[in-house]
């Protein structure tokens, strides 16, 4: 209809068109081929290069929000692990080493192996942790009054329940966040194509009025 009268479509219907023959068409194909590529590629050099691997473990530590809620995540694993390892009167060094193969984080991995070294080393577990940036000040602490109590597993498995509760928390306050935000997304999507779609039929009305 508007090709007959030789109209231009509205800008919005216009895009909207624009986009679904780009994706319908060859550069539909050539950017889901890419993104396969991009995908498959990059699972083989974190898999296969550890400098690459190392460095995207680093990344993903960094990441706002994300990377804390990881971060807490490994952190209360390791110390549950270590906790009842403690308990069952398992080698710290055994347990250490235990507890380092169950993160899927090379950097965290790497912290807990020096840590392992500083304590076959005859060192404390409150001055190795403190050594290692990666694991934040309330950890170390916490650990160091184990130490003086004498009552190490009770102590890791505390941590552990006190960061599953941080984690629990952060992640209920990022839900609560994302909520308003998807809404908010969402409305604005649905209106953009209503808009796309009407805009073209209430200016065709407009003109032959």
């Amino acid at each position: 209809m508007y090709d007959g009268m030789g109209i231009a479509l509205p800008t919005p219907t216009a895009v909207i068109l624009s986009m679904s023959d780009f994706l319908r068409g060859t550069g539909g194909l050539v950017m889901l081929i890419s993104i396969i590529s991009f995908v498959v590629a990059f699972k083989y050099l974190t898999t296969k290069n550890a400098a690459i691997r190392y460095k995207w473990h680093r990344q993903v530590l960094r990441l706002p929000v994300f990377g804390d809620l990881i971060l807490k995540s490994l952190i209360a694993r390791i110390s549950l692990i270590l906790g009842n390892l403690s308990a069952a009167g398992v080698n710290l060094l055994e347990s250490l080493d235990i507890a380092k193969s169950v993160s899927n984080n090379v950097v965290v991995t790497e912290a807990i192996d020096n840590v392992k070294k500083g304590v076959f080393s005859g060192e404390t577990l409150t001055k190795l942790f403190l050594k290692e940036p990666l694991f934040p000040p309330t950890f170390s602490q916490l650990i160091s009054v184990g130490e003086q109590t004498g009552q190490l597993d009770e102590m890791f498995n505390s941590v552990a329940m006190y960061y599953e509760e941080e984690f629990d928390g952060a992640v209920d306050n990022m839900s609560s966040l994302i909520e308003p935000i998807m809404i908010v997304f969402m409305g604005l999507m649905i209106g953009g194509l209503m808009i796309a779609m009407y805009s073209p039929i209430f200016n065709v009305g407009a003109l032959i009025n």
